[in-house]
């Protein structure tokens, strides 16, 4: 009789603990990030899941592709599958005190609606009419009114301040909304589940791809003048928002994957004579190429900040600028330039710069002034090689130390390196023509067409500094035209087969160099000379 109602317990606890074994087996935690690969559009995330015997399962969130995500060990794994799922409610951990301030508001104002309707209701009371009121004797009729003229007054006091508070904390809750919503991550309604069998204890890693990321590179450059030396500081603006967070090494690439290659075909040219007749508009055939526009990219809520990553330094004006230490690691092949770095990213796409490092080039800083595109001059920092190959960028140009302008670097090899550094607005130049037409057409006689110019450079420097200045004559395109060149005074110290003049001048301070150029243009009576 004692065992009689123990038994059917033993079962029972049996099987719990069995089921809990078995979760135990089953489930896995979220598998740690080992390391991530961003692209200017996109990033590729791995995984590191930890040592499990048996069956394992995993979640990612529904911002990562379920077809990219493939298992990086060769071995050690069967029946693996991805399955994307919905799933709703689902916070990432950034994001968790933003939604709590987000629903504390949403309760704070449900109460204060239900004190509104409260003191609607008092309202509607008192606006009893007093001819209701039955059995009142005069003077306490005239009481009961008074009282209730100042309930009424109160009650309407409340009711204003309270329907102004209302008002104000409603749009402070869809503020709220508005940025919770914009910082969630891309299908925050889906999940990717990863299930398998792991059949070693080694650690499985797995790599993941989402379109919900992006970086650019910065710089900051700062010329010397006086030597030429450029320290360069280098900074990746990143943003990615797949909802998990990430802190840890980081390698940036200049180029994006390609979804397909092929490769290069090089089809037959085919010539053949025009039709004398046109075919008529209606009976062209349609022509079918097989391409079609692509469609648009779907737009995610925070995709704003992930595309502003990369133009964060627009709004920093001239405040100091925290350098990163140490050599850069940029690494180069034929196809991609990487750079790698270690910083923070948030899940929830806030922007964020990791310091890349530094490096210093060696130039020849020059001041080049081109009177017929502007009166200003240009700083130009020449290299003719460089030792570290320049991604394409975004940079903050300085000249000895003091801000001087913006401008995008291209990408740039271990050739020959031009960098614009600003204006020198010190240093001016202005173009004046001479134009003079001569012949005698009407006689059958050809046109001259006499012309020049004069540039004066002008220095307001506080030394005397080499300008380099440069300007053009024209080329005859046409084997009837002739130019004489009559007089180019001084000597330009380069002219290249296209006509282009250099001059490289010392301008003292407060000196005002002179540059005359006079030839003639001869062509056939009757023609028209045209510029292009």
């Amino acid at each position: 009789m004692i065992f009689k109602g123990s038994f059917p317990t033993l079962p029972v606890a049996l099987l719990a603990g069995a089921l809990v074994f078995l979760a135990r087996s089953c489930a896995a935690d979220t598998p740690a990030v080992r390391s991530v690969d961003v692209y200017p559009r996109g990033a590729r995330f791995v995984f590191e899941l930890a040592p499990v015997e048996g069956p394992f399962q995993f979640e990612l969130p529904g911002a990562f592709e379920a077809k990219s995500i493939h298992l990086l060990n060769l071995t050690g794994v069967s029946d693996l599958q991805v399955v994307e799922q919905g799933r709703k409610g689902w916070i990432p951990p950034s994001l968790a005190p933003l939604k709590e301030r987000t629903d504390a508001q949403a309760k704070a104002i449900s109460l204060m609606k239900a004190k509104a309707a409260s003191l609607e209701q008092t309202r509607a009371m008192l606006n009893v009419s007093t001819a209701q009121i039955k059995g009142t004797e005069g003077r306490d009729l005239i009481r009961y009114m008074e009282d209730a003229q100042t309930l009424r007054l109160k009650v309407e006091n409340e009711l204003a301040d309270l329907t102004e508070t209302l008002r104000l904390e409603t749009e402070e809750l869809e503020r709220l909304e508005a940025e919770l919503e914009s910082r969630s991550p891309r299908r925050s309604d889906q999940i990717v589940q990863v299930s398998g069998r792991a059949n070693t204890r080694e650690p499985l890693l797995f790599e993941a791809r989402t379109d919900a990321a992006r970086w650019g590179l910065r710089y900051v450059m700062d010329l010397n003048s006086a030597t030429g030396a450029i320290d360069v500081h280098m900074f990746a603006s990143a943003a990615q928002g797949t909802g998990l967070d990430y802190s840890g090494d980081l390698t940036f690439h200049s180029r994006q994957p390609e979804d397909s290659v092929s490769p290069p075909v090089l089809n037959p040219l085919r010539v053949a004579l025009r039709p004398k007749h046109p075919i008529p508009v209606r009976e062209m055939p349609a022509l079918g190429y097989g391409i079609s526009a692509p469609a648009p990219m779907a737009v995610a809520s925070h995709k704003e900040m992930l595309d502003g990553a990369s133009n964060t330094m627009d709004d920093q004006g001239d405040e100091a600028v925290e350098f990163g230490a140490g050599l850069p690691v940029i690494e180069s092949t034929l196809s991609n330039v990487t750079v790698r770095g270690r910083g923070t990213l948030e899940g929830d796409g806030s922007p964020s710069d990791v310091a890349l490092g530094a490096l210093s080039l060696e130039s020849t800083p020059t001041l080049v002034l081109i009177p017929e595109q502007r009166s200003k001059g240009w700083i130009v920092a020449s290299m003719d090689a460089i030792s570290t190959p320049l991604m394409p960028g975004r940079a903050e140009l300085r000249v000895d130390g003091r801000p001087s302008g913006y401008t995008d670097v291209p990408e740039y090899g271990l050739g020959q390196t031009r960098l614009p550094f600003g204006s020198a607005s010190r240093l001016s130049a202005k173009k004046t023509p001479l134009v003079e037409s001569t012949g005698s057409s009407w006689l059958g006689g050809s046109g001259v067409f006499k012309s020049g110019y004069t540039l004066e450079v002008a220095s307001g420097m506080d030394s005397e500094r080499e300008v380099t200045v440069r300007d053009r004559l024209p080329i005859p395109v046409d084997e009837k035209i002739k130019l004489e060149v009559l007089k180019i005074d001084p000597e330009p110290t380069e002219r290249d087969a296209e006509n282009r003049l250099s001059w490289k001048l010392s301008v003292k301070p407060g000196e005002t160099r002179k540059i005359v150029v006079e030839y003639t243009l001869s062509y056939p009576s009757g023609e028209t000379l045209e510029y292009r």
